[in-house]
């Protein structure tokens, strides 16, 4: 944790880990030696449709997309490729700031009509943009962003995380971030009521993420300073082995004596390429429930953090815990899942932000509010046990 010092506390590790890369070279190596899988350029013909998909999740996420789009075009065996990237829902800037810099270095990529780079964002609510694939056991229908479906070959670009993040999903990425909005929905219930065992929504998943043609995907690993400090590419189940296989050191003593028991946890925001989203924020919060007492309180860290969505605002509501998720779970308001996971974690202990929002605001959606760097060192200091962890 940066920044505090003069005081003992426990660093805590999530997932988090040493080093550092370049990431034009990184992605280069990822292409060309993925784990169980050949060389990108071989896995491709002239003329293919190729689809990255950007998980809301990935640091750096423009240089990475911008690498992998140069890596593309300079291979001279792939003549006439079109690529089209597509991004999270609600990741505007990330796909303007990719826009841009088309504009500067590749500008003859989007010319036309049909230009040979499009970018945009995934919306769950456009039917339009979505195409079946699958049922539920249910029979209900699952749908995927359209281009992710009509690719000839898609890659799935995301940072990994934690099983019991509510961030983490199956290996093969797609699901539930590209999906309809229904399917989304679905999916954040079951997140919250497990009303069956996650080895079986991992296995319906993966059964989609088949069926949508999901073969390759590349995982970044983030270090403390929120920039990626490995990138891991191959085949869906042995990337997320492999990124496993890299945190788990880090985790080596997580369960001693010494790494329980916290009545207070701080945790920081590392991530910052970008404004945090409500969704950081959820995932931070729930990442340290895990370190802390009954009683223990929660410090989010996101100095960068300016606004209220419509889903987090929901949190003034005096409806009942349960009644609230259920409400917002049912909508399309922004981080609907953020703010009914944040909901059930305030039913359990306090969660403090340290955050640019006002702090009447902060209040009135249950949370106490930090207004400075001194107020948290106090609160670290009044603590009787302080864990800190990046995330």
């Amino acid at each position: 944790m940066k920044n505090y010092t003069g005081f003992d506390f426990v660093q805590l590790r999530g997932a988090i880990v040493s080093g550092s890369v370049e990431i034009p070279q990184a992605v280069a190596q990822a292409m060309e030696s993925p784990i169980d899988f050949p060389s990108i350029d071989r896995a491709l013909v002239p003329g293919d449709r190729v689809a990255i998909a950007v998980h809301e999740s990935l640091p750096q996420a423009a240089l990475v997309v911008n690498s992998i789009i140069d890596w593309l075009l300079g291979q001279q065996a792939l003549s006439d490729l079109a690529l089209w990237v597509v991004l999270a829902n609600g990741q505007e800037s990330q796909a303007q700031a990719i826009r841009d810099w088309l504009e500067a270095k590749h500008p003859e990529s989007l010319l036309g009509d049909d230009p040979r780079i499009h970018v945009s964002c995934h919306d769950p609510d456009n039917q339009q943009n979505l195409e079946y694939i699958a049922a539920s056991e249910q029979a209900e229908p699952i749908y995927l962003h359209r281009e992710l479906v009509e690719a000839d070959f898609v890659i799935p670009l995301y940072r990994w995380l934690e099983p019991q993040d509510p961030r983490r999903h199956d290996p093969f990425v797609v699901l539930p971030a590209f999906a309809d909005r229904a399917t989304m929905n679905r999916h954040a219930k079951a997140w919250l009521k497990p009303s069956e065992s996650r080895t079986k929504r991992t296995q319906r998943h993966a059964e989609s993420g088949w069926l949508a043609g999901i073969q390759f995907t590349i995982a970044a690993l983030a270090n403390q300073d929120g920039q990626i400090a490995s990138l891991i590419s191959g085949t869906p189940e042995q990337v997320d082995r492999a990124s496993q296989e890299r945190v788990d050191p880090d985790h080596a003593n997580e369960n001693s004596p010494n790494q329980k028991g916290f009545e207070l946890v701080v945790v920081q925001l590392v991530d910052e390429s970008r404004e945090p989203s409500w969704n950081h924020i959820a995932g931070a919060a729930c990442s340290t429930e895990r370190w802390l007492t009954p009683t223990g309180r929660i410090v989010v860290v996101a100095p960068s953090l300016i606004d209220v969505t419509s889903g987090v605002g929901a949190l003034a509501s005096d409806d009942p815990d349960e009644e609230l998720q259920q409400i917002l779970l049912d909508s399309k308001l922004q981080d609907a899942f953020a703010a009914a996971v944040l909901r059930g974690i305030q039913s359990r202990r306090s969660i403090y932000l340290q955050s640019q929002v006002d702090s009447e605001v902060l209040e009135s959606l249950g949370f106490a509010s930090i207004r400075n760097p001194g107020e948290l060192e106090r609160l670290m200091q009044s603590a009787g046990r302080v864990g800190v962890m990046e995330y």
